[in-house]
């Protein structure tokens, strides 16, 4: 079987996993249908996928490569539940705009992390899924706090006196006549 198809998203996410070589072990928490993971497990990189509960849909897209992850399923809001204390890079990509107690989860995410956390969450309203979390989107984040939107840089004052870098991109090319972006994000601990 070749490799999943990944979008523009993806490869910047596999991109900050492969800077300046700093990652031997990944967490993804919210790996979904773990495309990503299975990436980087081919470029050598030791991979824990976790995910809240097992889904239908996903594990049909997984059906050529999950025996090749390691697999478990994981609590964001318990760390005893992860297959490992830390990982030198943990992803967390399209996650926090589902969970109401997004900031409780993001300081978790921080404690699994050794060198670089990677956020991915969507810009506005992108990619809205209506819904009662944790299966629809109660969280908004723009460049700038206002009445419908969180500011991104809130991340950076929660993860201080951490590096924090944020960066608005495509996650393939029909999101620009649609308006849609997603927000990466990179926290490094210093």
């Amino acid at each position: 079987m070749g490799l999943p198809r990944i979008d523009i998203r993806h490869e910047r996410i596999i991109s900050e996993v492969e800077k300046g070589s700093i990652a031997k072990t990944v967490l993804n928490v919210g790996a979904g249908d773990c495309k990503v993971d299975y990436h980087l497990i081919k470029k050598g990189y030791k991979v824990y996928s976790t995910d809240y509960k097992r889904e239908k849909h996903f594990d049909d897209k997984m059906q050529g490569y999950f025996s090749e992850l390691d697999y478990s399923i994981s609590n964001v809001f318990d760390l005893n539940t992860f297959p490992i204390k830390q990982a030198d890079v943990v992803m967390c990509c399209e996650v926090l705009e589902h969970l109401v107690d997004y900031k409780e989860a993001f300081k978790n995410l921080l404690n699994l992390t050794k060198k670089r956390l990677i956020i991915g969450v969507p810009w506005r309203r992108s990619f809205f899924m209506p819904g009662e979390p944790p299966i629809g989107h109660c969280n908004f984040w723009d460049d700038e706090k206002t009445e419908n939107y969180k500011s991104i840089y809130e991340f950076e004052k929660m993860c201080s006196p951490h590096k924090f870098y944020a960066e608005k991109i495509l996650t393939k090319p029909e999101d620009e006549q649609r308006g849609q972006k997603s927000y990466v994000c990179i926290i490094d601990k210093v």
